[in-house]
């Protein structure tokens, strides 16, 4: 066994092996393992309309200015949650919104293509925060980005017609807590609370880049997202939540909005929150730990039973980090998620 798998990774961005987590969080993993059981016997949070058209979401991120090798499933809406390129400049962003503009429709009525695309920044979209610009585009102030018929969404929102008479709400944010130098766009002090009331009450598809806290942004690490985003998304509770920037936390996360799944938050919240004190299997000696982990257990056997035998309402949402690129390399082996409304 190197020595490798018992150590913390390097990089915040990557994930700590398997080995070095069941040394230090075996309790951490037995409720997380446990809570994740329940809800794959309670069912997927979100159910369509009965009798509507079904929407097809396809959400990808984080392409730095590669092309994935493999087509992109088909879809009636594509969302890009940022990081589009690597530098950030307008010829790279350019490029990169070219290449989405020949994933849409040609023509309405058109089999192929995407009805709409819909895309948010990222911090490595430098040109797109006026703040991050390179000097030769700030001096470049004629040349303008020619977005077609793609929705680019920075704090705003738009509203897309479907067949059917079905209508979803889409908002778009791209602020990030900060994590590199003056050229990335859209940071803020973490620590800083940039989200409280920013997302309209009525939003159906959120787009973020960053990922809220303790989803899919590798909790093990401390997690990279944000804690205000999280109060932000728990506030509007929408039913997909689209991310990426953490390359590491790709996938797809089912949510309920209920005590279940906010006690596993603050299970989450305790055990990698804060540096532990100790050595290897040390939080088996911590009694709030247990007694959240219980209490979340508790509520998710509550919930599962009124989903299953109490007719309960399905009330939850989908979270998806659509990061294309793998882990911390410079591959895009990650695929597109397809997410069905």
């Amino acid at each position: 066994m190197g020595l490798s798998v018992l150590s913390p990774p390097e990089s915040p961005f990557d994930s700590p092996s398997i080995v070095y987590t069941l040394l230090h969080h075996p309790l951490t993993v037995l409720f997380t393992f446990l809570h994740y059981l329940f809800l794959c016997l309670r069912g997927a949070p979100y159910r369509r309309p009965a009798n509507s058209i079904p929407i097809r979401v396809v959400c990808i991120s984080d392409t730095h200015s590669k092309i994935p090798r493999q087509a992109i499933p088909q879809g009636d809406l594509l969302i890009h949650a940022g990081d589009l390129t690597n530098h950030g400049t307008l010829s790279e962003i350019q490029q990169a919104i070219d290449w989405l503009k020949t994933l849409q429709k040609p023509w309405y009525g058109s089999s192929d293509g995407f009805r709409y695309i819909v895309v948010v920044a990222g911090n490595h979209d430098s040109y797109l925060d006026e703040r991050s610009r390179s000097t030769h585009d700030k001096r470049n102030v004629n040349r303008k980005l020619d977005w077609g018929k793609i929705h680019y969404l920075q704090h705003s929102s738009i509203t897309l017609p479907f067949p059917g008479g079905r209508k979803l709400n889409v908002y778009g944010a791209p602020q990030i807590p900060e994590c590199g130098g003056k050229e990335f766009a859209f940071q803020y002090t973490r620590g800083q609370d940039a989200w409280t009331n920013t997302i309209p009450d009525d939003v159906d598809v959120l787009v973020t880049h960053n990922p809220p806290q303790w989803h899919l942004d590798i909790a093990e690490n401390g997690g990279l997202g944000d804690e205000f985003e999280l109060q932000e998304v728990w506030r509007v509770k929408p039913t997909l939540h689209v991310f990426g920037h953490v390359h590491s936390g790709y996938g797809v996360d089912h949510v309920w909005w209920d005590e279940g799944q906010k006690s596993f938050e603050q299970v989450r919240q305790l055990a990698f929150g804060k540096p532990r004190v100790g050595g290897p299997l040390s939080e088996i000696a911590d009694t709030q730990l247990w007694t959240t982990g219980f209490k979340t257990l508790w509520s998710d056997i509550r919930g599962l039973l009124w989903t299953r035998l109490g007719g309960g309402a399905r009330q939850g949402g989908i979270m998806v980090n659509a990061a294309l690129t793998y882990q911390t390399t410079n591959k895009l082996r990650n695929k597109p998620r397809v997410v069905v409304l």
